[in-house]
């Protein structure tokens, strides 16, 4: 494999082992984005060029370069997607004092979510919204009961 750039253009060159093991991938890699990602670079090795590739796979040229460099450095490692992207949740199970804090809060008022919230945030000096708290509420399995239905408090999930 090596980088090649005629007339200001950069394309990827594979030796016969890289062809072979791309092919494959592109044919049957269980994830759909790095067999995309297999498929470009065998473009980019049948000389087409960056912003053609960007057309093909309605990406922006930026990211053919990227996929490209990681192709260099990583390999076929770097056809994967890198752990750790997206928005961190604001409440973690690890976070052992902030979530005692929550379900007791939200046992002692069940019905107003938003004194719950007052509450967390003036204790813990942040600032959660009500939608963190249903949302850490429904992944932690602790359902608001329908009180329309007469039933009290909270109940555990039921699968």
């Amino acid at each position: 494999m090596k980088i090649t750039y005629l007339c200001g253009m950069r394309f990827i060159k594979l030796d016969k082992s890289d062809l072979q093991e791309l092919e494959r991938i592109y044919h049957t890699h269980a994830k759909s984005y790095v067999r995309q990602r297999a498929q470009c670079l065998l473009l980019s090795n049948r000389n087409y060029r960056v912003p053609a590739l960007a057309g093909i796979f309605s990406t922006r040229t930026h990211t053919i370069r990227e996929w490209f460099d990681r192709w260099e450095n990583e390999g076929l490692q770097g056809l994967e997607i890198r752990p750790g992207r997206g928005l961190r949740p604001a409440i973690t199970e690890e976070n052992t004092e902030l979530v005692a804090c929550i379900k007791k809060e939200v046992f002692a008022d069940p019905q107003s979510l938003r004194n719950v919230v007052e509450k967390v945030n003036t204790q813990f000096g942040i600032n959660l919204s009500v939608r963190q708290i249903k949302t850490f509420l429904k992944k932690t399995e602790i359902l608001l009961a329908s009180f329309s239905k007469g039933c009290e408090g909270m109940r555990p999930a039921t699968v």
